[in-house]
């Protein structure tokens, strides 16, 4: 008869679990976003329950996937590049928040994205903006989606950007 014991260090089918908790790397700024974009979610509901920062991205994401087919249904496009071009300061001003201290744009920040749907939601938005290659050639990196998403739920869509 043979074992049916896996070998040391292999791994069964029945023990491979989604991943729960995800670290990317992402600019400071991200956490100063996060911190308004909550206020924002606390403002606009009934819970006074501070949103988690997975939370928050989550909100923002759907609010960008809404963003899309609306632009999809009207025959547009939303302007990525716009979103993103900004520094900082400018993007404050024209999302109507307060100024940010100077030193967040640069300095490091690791974001923890705790779900798995939603990490899985991450990686895919990265893959399909690859794909249609809205940013050029370049990999689009979960940092990154994560600054897109929040920095396009704090404008509230184009709202603010400039025609």
């Amino acid at each position: 008869m043979a074992a049916l014991n896996t070998p040391k260090g292999s791994v069964s089918s029945s023990s491979i679990k989604p991943v729960t908790r995800k670290a990317v790397r992402c600019q400071r700024e991200v956490a100063w976003l996060v911190t308004q974009a909550a206020g924002r979610l606390v403002a606009t509901t009934q819970d006074v329950n501070a949103p988690t920062p997975s939370f928050v991205l989550a909100a923002a994401l759907d609010f960008a996937r809404q963003l899309e087919l609306a632009a999809q249904g009207t025959s547009g496009h939303l302007d990525y590049q716009n979103v993103m071009a900004p520094d900082l300061q400018t993007f404050c001003h024209m999302a109507k928040l307060p100024a940010a201290p100077n030193e967040l744009s640069d300095a490091g920040y690791m974001f923890t994205l705790s779900g798995a749907d939603l990490i899985r939601d991450i990686y895919a938005y990265c893959s399909e903006l690859a794909k249609r290659s809205v940013f050029g050639t370049a990999e689009v990196k979960p940092g990154y989606v994560i600054k897109l998403v929040l920095r396009l739920f704090l404008m509230d869509g184009f709202g603010a950007m400039p025609a």
